[in-house]
């Protein structure tokens, strides 16, 4: 018998999604490809791949299919109409022409982190990895700064939700893996309102993040990365912490007032 209270899904559309995730995940895949990792024939497959295709969101190369530059603008329609964006984006600009280093501001849905803005400076690295991974949506709340920024602040029954069935992929050998150790640490960033990730998300970086509210509510977070060998010492500590800080605040104020 069907629980009434059970939302209701349409399969089909779930499956378009499924095909599109797999292949923005393989970088393109054939129908046959496609077809084993969806558990459908290829006939069903490449029924949905050519709908798909004619609408733009999947295009087809030399047989492989690949996201189609439809989603491209969809994209930035949905990112333009972010108010974290709009009034986010000259601070985080800022922030990495100030310091040479990356800035990013960050939001999270569905559990998971988004990058929603990246500016990177003269002096930053990693630029190249954080381009591969800007286009999937990571579980990475529990190892980068920003991440740990918006948890730390999240209200404590959506945090719950967020933490169930959490996957705590362990990015590198400091990777903190473990929720109980996870939520101690978020009581500590509550407590001096910035986050550090020291090589958890990437060996050799660190970051700090701190959260961006208003009205009573988490709306995002600004960090900024460097390597270990310039982020160090005080300013790992504090002063790259208070510059950060400084910076939410700032988009904090332009939120009131856009």
């Amino acid at each position: 018998m069907t629980n009434d209270r059970t939302p209701r899904r349409i399969q089909s559309v779930e499956l378009a999604f499924d095909i599109l995730e797999v292949l923005r995940d393989s970088g393109g895949a054939t129908v046959t490809e496609v077809a084993d990792q969806i558990d459908r024939s290829p006939g069903t497959t490449h029924t949905y791949l050519a709908t798909m295709a004619d609408r733009g969101y999947v295009r087809n190369s030399d047989g492989k299919y690949h996201v189609g530059l439809f989603a491209v603008p969809l994209g930035e329609y949905v990112r333009g109409q972010s108010q974290l964006y709009r009034v986010g984006k000259s601070e985080v600009d800022e922030l990495a022409q100030e310091t040479g280093e990356a800035s990013h501001l960050v939001i999270e849905s569905h559990g998971r982190e988004i990058p929603l803005y990246e500016r990177f400076g003269p002096d930053a690295v990693g630029e190249t990895l954080y381009e591969e991974n800007k286009g999937h949506p990571r579980w990475n709340l529990h190892c980068s700064a920003a991440g740990k920024a918006i948890l730390a602040h999240t209200p404590p029954e959506r945090r719950d939700e967020i933490l169930t069935n959490y996957e705590f992929a362990e990015r590198t050998l400091q990777t903190t893996t473990d929720e109980a150790a996870l939520r101690e640490e978020l009581e500590v960033v509550r407590q001096q309102g910035f986050a550090q990730n020291d090589e958890e998300q990437i060996t050799g970086l660190r970051a700090v993040g701190a959260p961006i509210r208003y009205e009573g509510e988490i709306r995002g977070a600004i960090s900024l990365s460097a390597p270990t060998s310039r982020l160090r010492g005080q300013q790992f500590e504090a002063e790259i912490p208070e510059r950060v800080v400084q910076a939410a605040n700032v988009v904090e104020i332009n939120l009131q007032s856009a």
